[in-house]
């Protein structure tokens, strides 16, 4: 973790507040889908996200959003991932090239952003 900076609801310039979790990680640690979903975007921001996928849960309401990843998702937009797939790589592109390899990782439930922290750690139990 980065610290508070890093955390859901951290502020940030301009008013807005952080909606995801940053995962300190090596640069080049394997990302999985956290579950079975659907590619709904993968793309490259230069901004902010640099390197980024959206999977959207099968099933729930919920979306994943992970970014910063060195090279685009080798999955493409439609396409069925199951849990545990390979769907990047933790890198440093968008904002992170200047606090390094970290994973940006959000949940949207409904379209709201939601604490990922609680999920995130009971995930890591089972890895």
């Amino acid at each position: 973790m980065r610290g508070y900076i890093g955390e859901f609801g951290a502020p940030r310039s301009g008013g807005r507040t952080h909606e995801g979790f940053d995962v300190v990680a090596a640069c080049g640690a394997k990302l999985v889908a956290v579950g079975n979903g659907r590619v709904l975007r993968r793309g490259y921001d230069p901004v902010l996200y640099g390197n980024y996928l959206l999977l959207h849960g099968e099933g729930e309401r919920r979306s994943y959003f992970y970014s910063h990843l060195p090279r685009p998702a080798p999955v493409a937009r439609g396409e069925r991932v199951i849990e545990g797939q390979r769907v990047g790589a933790v890198g440093m592109t968008g904002n992170a090239v200047s606090v390094g390899c970290h994973l940006h990782f959000e949940i949207h439930e409904r379209g709201v952003p939601i604490d990922p922290a609680p999920a995130l750690r009971r995930w890591d139990r089972y890895s």
